[in-house]
């Protein structure tokens, strides 16, 4: 048993955590954890990914949770024998949740599985359960349909275009099939109705089921998130704020670069919907303000740790840490955000950003974020240099 002490609080660091992959997110928890002394061991199926060489993660090759489940399901069954005690799985991708909560009768006597119910996973996951309980709750939510079939276009007649078309689950569109049919988005925004009957006849002959909501207007500052860790009583136990500054495709697509700083209007209602979602574990709560009246319109929720989850410890806000202690019972480190603004940025994302800034098809205002004077980036740590080189495509450590 290790024991580190911070602020007069003892961490006990005996319970290891397995997190699945090792991209950004599962490189972010291995840094939030692994600078504390905890454990940690990481599954990859991706043998090139830079995280597999950081010095905080012990990597192991391993089935994918999307591909392989039933060859993932009999390696974590094998795994676990490895462990003295339970050891914490930790999601990063939609996948993963999906992947847990099929087969978590199977695990849980052999893993701590930190996150809700699978009912109350589900609720958020499905986009109209989510705005249906949101609405409830008071929040704002975007008006919006779900197709099931063609059949359905003619209720889009109600809504105002433009429109954004997303999947009702988000994983439905990571399916190979369908992810080229959409042109490797995770939306798409569709300026007529016209329009919009182009593009679901490109993928509804795959998978018919999409969502259709209204576009609310606002520039890539106006998405702004809530990362919060909620403990089985649904309350909030750590939170930070921030929002976005670039994304690709541009408003629509991955977040390249966020922005933290205190958006102290985004607290209470993000607070209510997750007691109305009765909800536990890591959240990103997704906003965006209307540019036309300043309010808040809910997007999405994600119940899991999310790509930029590490700008909170960066502010003051270890969420991966406060899950620890309370998943292994142990006292809660109080965590404000720190006054300072401090921003998040994926490099190789950045790069490919700044290339079409050069090629005149980004602005390049857009950029200045790269030069922010407190900023972390999503791969080089000057403590954890293999990663970066690995990026770089230098020799690093291959899992085993």
């Amino acid at each position: 048993m290790r024991l580190q002490t911070d602020r007069g609080l003892t961490l006990r660091t005996d319970v290891p955590v397995v997190v699945m992959n090792t991209h950004h997110t599962g490189l972010g928890i291995a840094r939030n954890l692994g600078e504390l002394g905890i454990s940690v061991l990481a599954l990859t199926s991706s043998p090139n990914s830079p995280g597999n060489s950081s010095k905080y993660l012990n990597c192991r090759a391993a089935p994918d949770s999307f591909t392989h489940q039933a060859e993932l399901l009999a390696f974590l069954g094998l795994l676990a024998t490895e462990f003295a005690s339970r050891p914490v799985l930790l999601p990063t991708r939609d996948h993963d949740i999906h992947f847990i909560n099929r087969h978590r009768t199977a695990l849980e006597p052999k893993f701590i599985i930190p996150f809700a119910s699978s009912e109350v996973i589900d609720h958020v996951m499905n986009k109209d359960r989510l705005h249906e309980i949101a609405r409830a709750a008071g929040l704002n939510v975007p008006l919006g349909v779900t197709l099931t079939s063609s059949s359905d276009l003619s209720a889009l007649h109600s809504l105002r275009f433009p429109c954004i078309c997303k999947p009702l689950y988000a994983s439905q569109w990571r399916q190979p099939d369908i992810w080229d049919a959409v042109g490797q988005q995770k939306a798409i925004k569709v300026e007529t109705f016209d329009e919009l009957k182009t593009v679901y006849a490109d993928f509804s002959n795959i998978d018919p089921v999409a969502t259709v909501q209204e576009w609310i207007p606002g520039a890539e500052t106006s998405l702004q998130i809530f990362g919060s860790y909620c403990g089985t009583d649904h309350e909030v136990q750590a939170h930070f704020t921030a929002r976005k500054r670039l994304q690709y495709p541009e408003l629509i697509g991955t977040g390249i670069a966020l922005e933290a700083l205190r958006l102290p209007d985004l607290e209470q209602i993000s607070r209510r919907l997750l007691k109305a979602l009765h909800f536990h574990g890591i959240a990103e709560i997704e906003y965006k303000r209307d540019d036309r009246d300043g309010r808040l319109y809910l997007i999405e929720v994600n119940p899991r740790h999310w790509d930029q989850h590490r700008l909170g410890a960066i502010v003051g806000v270890n969420l991966s840490e406060t899950l620890y202690r309370d998943v292994t019972g142990q006292p809660r480190r109080p965590m404000i955000q720190l006054e300072r603004r401090a921003s998040w940025i994926a490099e190789a994302e950045y790069a490919f950003h700044l290339a079409r800034c050069l090629l005149g098809k980004s602005r390049w205002r857009s950029a200045r974020i790269g030069l922010a004077e407190s900023r972390t980036w999503s791969v080089f740590d000057a403590r954890d240099l293999r990663p970066l080189l690995s990026l770089l495509g230098l020799p690093g450590r291959a899992p085993r």
